[in-house]
Formats: structure tokens, C-alpha cells, sequence
């Protein structure tokens, strides 16, 4: 029989730990790769659109970064014709979204992950390179979905500027990406609240590494549960639970409940510090958010169901578990796909479930390539799930873990 206080405590620890465990070193990366985009977005635009053969493998690079932000990018570049189809499919494929960040955290603090992270960067890097030299070699399409074996249909969805000078297509490509909407709640609740938030994961950061310290030290140290804000254990259980409220209550005010970038945030990202601090503070909120929700659900899964999580992962391992973790790739936005990672990093699914999950997932950026090119965006989840189900399918067959 579960008892309340049980389901407090699974509460309790949840929120805590997905705090100390994840969010606050989520929040070093995500404030570094987001400052690297404002720094070098120009940049890009001018050399992606001037070195056409390398834009395959430039979109990878881009998707590869933790984030949504460099496959949001691309988009609008490819809406006015500046890049290739397969170099859309390039950049889904390699991109792991904001679940990225969850893998790299797990990496951080439990060194045992290392080898499997860098290892589904590789592998989504060099079969976005591969995929998409393939579909522009084969003159695929979405107007043309089957190459060189199918039929033709008209597109009208794509523009081609070709006498268009580097600054105005740099100003063009962010321009499109929009702005926020400075009126109502939500933007308010986050540009006034962001501060208060870097201060408790500061804070938290701190503890979270004199963490690590403490466990590297003594092997058998365990943080308690303990409501008492003046006892060390109650203060970091505190800062966790306070962290973690402040989370979601920024989560709440994006409005964006499965994806949380968005071509205005990126948009404001790139022309402003100051919206790089506080869109790397709501995306930090999301992945709490779906982090700590994956929690509970394993947790409570455990709890009522009796099960433990040796039992959970034997459902995780298998061609059944690659399939549904391609299927899940399917759905767009970024919170899905980071409990399936979170169901990695807690041994319940399999590496080649997380590979093909990793090829399969488009992350956020597939909703601004949803409004502006409907049947591109339809394809690019077909033409991105192929590759995931052969390479998981294949890792399997072949016994390749990390």
C-alpha cells in the first residue's frame, strides 16, 4: 500500500535532484553555446550561402550544437532557397535539440556517460553528412519526395533570391525569424523574474559541485531529506525545491508547452545580450520542466507499480524499444524527446534506442518550418526516421553499446 508520505517524498527528491542533478549544469552550457550563437550568427548566415557544396555538412555542424538554436536557423534559409533540402535533413538529423543538454549534464556529473554522448554526437553528425548528400544527390525533394523514383509535384513555397549582397541577406534571414510580443503576462513574469532565477541556480551550481566533491570523497555520502533550511541537507534540499519551483513557473510563463525555442526567442537571442540571458533562462526552465516530469514518471511507475529499474530497462532493450524510440523522434518539439533521454541517462532504454531517437528527434526546429513549408516539414520526419530505424536496427544487430 503507498502511503501520501511516500508520494511527498518521490515529489520531494524529484524536484530536488532534477534541479541539482541537471538544471544547474544545463544552465552553464545552454548561457555558453546561446552567447557563442550571438557572437557568430552573422557570420554564418554569409558563409553557409557562399560555400554551397559544404552545406550539408555545415547544417550538421549547426544541428549538432546543444540547442535548438542552430537548426531553428536554418529554416527561414531554406524557405527562401539560400540551402538545400538536404541540407534541411542534414541539420534535423544531427540536431538532439535541448536533450542534448540533458546527455552532457549526465556526463558531468557520472563520467561512465562520456563515451555514450560523444558517441551519439558521431554517429548523428556523420549520418546527417551522409543523409543528406544522399537526398540531394538523388534530387529529393518535397515537391519530389522519391528523387529520381518518383513523380514531380509543383512547389511554390520556396523563393529564390540570387542578387540579394551578403548584409541583406544576413538582415533578411534574422528579420524572418521575428520578435516577441512584448505585451501580456508571460513576458513580463520571465524579463522581471529571470535574475532572481540566475541567482538560486548560481547558488545551486555551487552546491551541485561540492556535491560531486563530497561523493568523489566519501562514496557512501548521501544526501538526506531534511526540511530544515539551517542544516546543510535542508539548505541544499531547499535551494533544489526552490530552484525547481522557480523553473516551472518560467516554463509556464513561455507558453510553449513541448517546445520552447522558437523563431522570435531565437530572433531575440541574436540581437540582444541581455534576451541571450533570459531565453537561456526559459530554456534551462523547459528542460527542468520535462526533466523533472520524466522523473516523476519513472519514479512513480516504480512506486506503485512495485517494479524496479533492472525490470524497467528489459522493456528498453530490443527492436521494439528502437522503434518506439524513432516513433517518439516523430512528434515535434523538444520536451518528448528529453524523456526519452532522461529514460537513457536512468538505464531504461537501450544506446541503440537513444541513436535512433537522436537521428529520428527534429527538435524545435521543425515548427517554423511547419508554417512556412508544410510539405517540407511533413517529409523531413520521414526522411529523417529512415535513417534512425536503420541505424538503431543496426547498432542492435551488431551488439554496438557504449
Amino acid at each position: 500500500m503507498v502511503t501520501s508520505s511516500e508520494v511527498f517524498e518521490v515529489i520531494v527528491v524529484s524536484m530536488r535532484d532534477a534541479f541539482l542533478a541537471v538544471t544547474v549544469f544545463v544552465a552553464a552550457m545552454v548561457l555558453l553555446f546561446s552567447w557563442l550563437q550571438y557572437i557568430t550568427a552573422g557570420k554564418f548566415v554569409d558563409v553557409i550561402r557562399a560555400n554551397t557544396r559544404w552545406q550539408p555538412v555545415i547544417g550538421a555542424l549547426m544541428g549538432i550544437t546543444p540547442g535548438c538554436g542552430g537548426a531553428i536557423v536554418m529554416m527561414p534559409m531554406y524557405a527562401r532557397g539560400y540551402v538545400t533540402y538536404g541540407t534541411v535533413i542534414a541539420t534535423l538529423i544531427a540536431t538532439l535539440g535541448d536533450a542534448a543538454f540533458v546527455l552532457i549534464g549526465a556526463a558531468v556529473t557520472d563520467s561512465s556517460f562520456i563515451a555514450p554522448v560523444i558517441a551519439v554526437h558521431v554517429i548523428s553528425f556523420i549520418v546527417g553528412i551522409f543523409w543528406g548528400y544522399l537526398v540531394d544527390v538523388m534530387n529529393i525533394t518535397p515537391s519530389n519526395p522519391l528523387g529520381k523514383f518518383g513523380p514531380t509535384f509543383e512547389d511554390n513555397n520556396l523563393s529564390r533570391n540570387t542578387h540579394e549582397s551578403k548584409n541583406e541577406v544576413s538582415r533578411e534571414v534574422f528579420d524572418d525569424l521575428g520578435r516577441e510580443d512584448e505585451n501580456g503576462w508571460g513576458y513580463f513574469l520571465l524579463h522581471q523574474g529571470y535574475t532572481i532565477w540566475w541567482i538560486v541556480t548560481a547558488l545551486g551550481l555551487i552546491f551541485a559541485v561540492l556535491l560531486l566533491v563530497w561523493t568523489a570523497q566519501d562514496a557512501e555520502f548521501v544526501l538526506e531529506i531534511d526540511y530544515n533550511p539551517l542544516t546543510l541537507h535542508g539548505f541544499i534540499t531547499w535551494i533544489g525545491l526552490i530552484g525547481s519551483s522557480l523553473s516551472v513557473i518560467l516554463y509556464v510563463s513561455q507558453k510553449n508547452w513541448i517546445g520552447d525555442d522558437t523563431e522570435a526567442s531565437i530572433g531575440d537571442k541574436l540581437y540582444s545580450m541581455r534576451e541571450t540571458m533570459i531565453h537561456s533562462a526559459s530554456e534551462t526552465a523547459f528542460v527542468t520542466f520535462w526533466v523533472m516530469s520524466a522523473y516523476l514518471i519513472f519514479e512513480f511507475s516504480m512506486l506503485f507499480s512495485g517494479m524496479t529499474e533492472a525490470d524497467l530497462a528489459r522493456y528498453g532493450d530490443g527492436f521494439i524499444a528502437v522503434i518506439i524510440a524513432s516513433i517518439i523522434g516523430l512528434i515535434p518539439g523538444c520536451g518528448p524527446q528529453i524523456i526519452a533521454i532522461t529514460a537513457y541517462t536512468k538505464d531504461v532504454i537501450s544506446f541503440p534506442a537513444l541513436a535512433a531517437n537522436a537521428i529520428s528527434q527534429d527538435g524545435d526546429a521543425l515548427f517554423p518550418l511547419l508554417v512556412r513549408h508544410r510539405a517540407a516539414s511533413l517529409w523531413a520526419t520521414v526522411h529523417t526516421t529512415i535513417p534512425a530505424l536503420i541505424v538503431g536496427i543496426g547498432l542492435m544487430v551488431f551488439d554496438i553499446t557504449f
